[in-house]
């Protein structure tokens, strides 16, 4: 038995290890591809190193595009997309955790409807709406949908507060603490896992879109941000530098990387208590 289990374990970390690197194979040759001298020697049969790696593909690409202008904007609606979406989040899915009225199941069970919807059945509507309040070629309908908070990021709170006892509540009660200091003094500190699981979301969520930066800012390029802006390269020459936009596309990619790393422990286990609470 003991033998037929390792046999498992073998097999299981084998499979494992070759579908890691089948997933890592296009990030691999996109890192390797940014250090070519030039965009013709990605298209070599069969495909080689590079015989020197250009390290001036970076600055390159970053002062073709004005990178850090891009990643400035770029950071203004990342923050501004987590401070209020996971804010609003935290005390919409607190109320539904611990306030208990008539009401609480049925605007829930409509809350987690809005889930179902594609984002496309909406964006028309809200492009009308943002138009018509004069918000189109502004950062502002990136960031005001995020005021409401997130109901992916609801669901996942409320579950994970579910499963504090509400004990705690009643004694820190006892003791004089209002709602408003038992939320922030006896649940978020637990609630530690679970957040970082939404800042890796929410970061990589509004880092990566391209779509709604494309929608409403089309009609004013200096507000533009980092995802939209690689594809500036297609107008800077003739012929695609493809060597440059692999290296911008690394440059891209860095933060989203850096963050899943930090707190990959935290997002693990928020992810794991999560779906056995509630």
């Amino acid at each position: 038995m003991r033998r037929r289990l390792k046999m498992i374990q073998i097999i299981q970390t084998i499979f494992a290890i070759l579908l890691s690197i089948t997933i890592a194979i296009p990030f691999i040759w996109m890192v390797i591809a940014s250090f070519y001298p030039t965009s013709f020697d990605l298209f070599q049969n069969p495909p080689r190193l590079p015989t020197i790696f250009r390290l001036e593909n970076y600055p390159d690409a970053v002062q073709t595009i004005s990178m850090y202008k891009l990643i400035w904007n770029t950071l203004i609606i990342v923050f501004a997309n987590m401070v209020f979406s996971i804010t609003a989040s935290i005390l919409v899915a607190y109320g539904f955790a611990r306030f208990k009225i008539k009401e609480n199941q049925i605007i829930f069970f409509i809350l987690l409807a809005t889930m179902m919807l594609p984002w496309v059945v909406t964006l028309v509507p809200s492009y009308i709406i943002y138009s018509r309040l004069e918000l189109v070629g502004t950062r502002w309908p990136l960031i005001l949908p995020a005021l409401g908070g997130n109901a992916f990021y609801i669901f996942l709170l409320r579950q994970y507060i579910l499963g504090i006892p509400q004990s705690l509540d009643e004694a820190a009660e006892m003791d004089g603490c209002s709602k408003i200091g038992i939320l922030f003094r006896i649940i978020l500190p637990q609630c530690k896992p679970i957040l970082a699981t939404l800042i890796v979301f929410s970061f990589v969520g509004s880092w990566s879109d391209y779509v709604g930066p494309r929608i409403y800012l089309a009609s004013n390029p200096a507000l533009q941000t980092l995802s939209v802006g690689l594809q500036y390269f297609q107008s800077t020459t003739s012929v695609m530098p493809w060597h440059l936009l692999m290296a911008a596309c690394v440059i891209f990619t860095i933060p989203m990387v850096i963050t899943m790393f930090i707190s990959q422990n935290a997002f693990t286990e928020g992810i794991v208590t999560t779906g056995s609470k509630g």
